[in-house]
């Protein structure tokens, strides 16, 4: 991934400032890996659940992205830049905000990456942790996965990145309820988050549960940071567990208790004895004098909350000035707002990034017949396992170019010139229209470089129309077969000819793997790009490129190769 420069802001709950600078997956442009100086902006800071996109939905609440730094903690020790098109529904962020509550700063981190290690009934261990699915939005976001067509398909040995939230019992227990359970590819590193108990400085070891972590030389942010108990932190390991003790490579305090400023917490209560006492994330929470949406609702126990105020770190409190219950029709609790792309059929296609079914769906502004990428849309839905099963769309614009302003955009098509002097580029999508594209200040160049970016090349690229000019933040280099025009056609059936996808592969055998909610043969093809052959065939969790025919009633691949990102 690519290293952008990041704007130092004064942090309260901040992360470790550092830049290390080394060739990413990204590709071209100054590769290398980053943390942030800080995670708030003059507003205040936030953690909370992203529950759809157009900028970044945060619990029901739409948060102005586009000039915020993404930064992800999934897959080592400290934060990498990352770009937008890398986040996922029902990923856990922690976010900057100025005054004006657009975000300036973004980190999204899982609660656990490991191996799985025993199975139940809509439940798994990861590291000694329990981790439930959750289905019912009443307790709070539905569960989503990737990499999985559902949660029987988890086996133990797997490794996965869960993304949830922490749930402490009258015991003191800690559970996770699983927002975001995520297949990943074989590797060694873990991560372990919850509350620091047991501290001894003198061994220099807490525990975290059932686990012992031995600090050591790790290194711990904020800097300056004085471990406690109590303290909510993120452990990284290079290596695994020996038994239940975890040698930590990093430590990073998401919650400090030096710091005080504007605060949102979202997740269920626990502790409930009062309005004015209670707990989320562990901070203690006085809403004696909040707002209360909806009125009338009775806070308790397990009820899933986003509170927003004051936090005193001295008292080691947040003074509520609202409360907002999560309760959203089940129907209708994710929002995706974006141009569609990997369209093959109104059952399977994309939109920001998450696989849509809207073959039962409510049309607005247009019908079915008119899907097809570069349209775009406003889509409610539901989560069922790992897509969102639609309940409306409506269809804003045919055109991409004339999407609502300050729209994002994700656009699937062949560079048709580009000079390198001026940056500008123009590039034609499926349906014959030409776009005009110039480099953002902070770009991302995705399974290749700035000098993979010629006339014929395949691309899909991320943007923001502004004049009739999309400034471009993100160009993802595609492997669409020779001759084939991504993702034409329509919405009344299976595409005929060749078409190309990209997603994460699941459900893979011997003869056939899924993508997007289809089966595709897979067709004795050989898999470009490295990692994906995992033994006999196929890993799942891998993230691919697929080209696919439509015939004899079932889509078979002609290419498949192993992306980045």
């Amino acid at each position: 991934m690519l290293l952008r420069a990041l704007t130092r802001i004064p942090a309260i709950f901040a992360v470790v400032a550092a830049v290390l600078l080394a060739s990413g997956c990204g590709g071209g442009g100054g590769g290398g890996v980053g943390a942030l100086s800080g995670i708030i902006g003059s507003g205040g800071t936030g953690f909370g659940v992203a529950t759809g996109f157009g900028s970044l939905i945060v619990d029901g609440v739409r948060r102005d992205d586009t000039q915020a730094s993404y930064t992800s903690e999934e897959d080592q020790g400290t934060a990498v830049t990352m770009p937008s098109t890398g986040a996922m529904l029902g990923q856990m962020v922690e976010f900057g905000y100025d005054a004006n509550g657009a975000m300036t700063s973004i980190i999204l981190s899982p609660e656990l990456v490991g191996p799985v290690t025993s199975l139940g009934t809509n439940r798994i261990t990861v590291l000694g942790t329990t981790v439930t699915v959750n289905t019912d939005t009443t307790l709070g976001p539905v569960t989503v996965l990737e990499g999985y067509a559902s949660t029987t398909a988890i086996q133990i040995g797997d490794r996965v990145a869960v993304y949830g939230l922490l749930k402490t019992d009258a015991q003191g227990n800690t559970s996770v309820q699983a927002t975001l359970v995520v297949q990943k590819v074989a590797g060694t590193g873990i991560r372990l988050t919850g509350y620091v108990s047991q501290y001894n400085a003198t061994s220099g070891s807490f525990a975290i549960g059932n686990n012992t972590i031995n600090v050591g030389t790790a290194l711990i942010s904020p800097v300056g940071t004085v471990l406690s108990n109590g303290e909510l932190v993120t452990v990284w390991s290079n290596t695994a567990p020996t038994g239940n003790v975890i040698t930590a490579n990093s430590i990073r305090v998401k919650l400090s208790s030096t710091s005080t400023g504007n605060l949102t917490l979202s997740g269920p209560i626990s502790g409930y004895t009062s309005n004015g006492s209670f707990k989320l994330l562990n901070v203690t929470v006085d809403a004696s004098k909040a707002a209360i949406s909806s009125a009338g609702t009775t806070l308790a126990d397990g009820k899933y909350v986003v509170a927003t105020g004051q936090y005193d770190a001295t008292a080691g409190k947040l003074t509520a000035t609202s409360i907002t219950i999560y309760a959203p029709l089940a129907t209708t609790a994710v929002e995706l707002h974006g141009t569609i792309l990997n369209f093959v059929s109104l059952s399977s296609f994309t939109v920001r990034g998450v696989t849509v079914d809207a073959s039962s769906a409510t049309f607005s502004g247009g019908a079915a017949k008119d899907l097809a990428n570069g349209v775009f849309v406003e889509i409610a839905g539901a989560v069922v396992n790992n897509i969102v099963r639609a309940a409306t769309v409506n269809i804003v614009a045919l055109n991409p170019a004339q999407a609502p302003v300050g729209s994002t955009l994700d656009l699937m098509g062949t560079v048709t010139s580009y000079d390198p002097a001026t940056q500008l580029y123009t590039m034609a999508i499926a349906s014959g229209i030409s776009v005009s594209g110039m480099m953002g200040s902070s770009q991302f160049f995705v399974n290749g470089t700035v000098s993979n970016l010629a006339v014929g090349q395949s691309v899909i690229v991320r943007g923001m129309m502004n004049g009739g000019t999309l400034t471009t933040s993100v160009v993802s280099f595609t492997q669409s077969a020779s001759g084939t025009t991504p993702g034409s056609g329509t919405s009344s059936g299976p595409m005929p000819g060749v078409k190309y996808m990209e997603g994460i592969a699941y459900n893979v055998t011997a003869t056939s793997f899924m993508l997007n909610g289809l089966t595709i043969q897979s067709n004795g093809v050989p898999v470009g790009g490295g990692g994906m052959m995992g033994g006999p065939g196929m890993m799942s969790g891998a993230r691919i490129g697929v080209n696919v025919q439509y015939s004899g009633g079932q889509y078979t691949a002609t290419t498949i190769t192993v992306l980045n990102g």
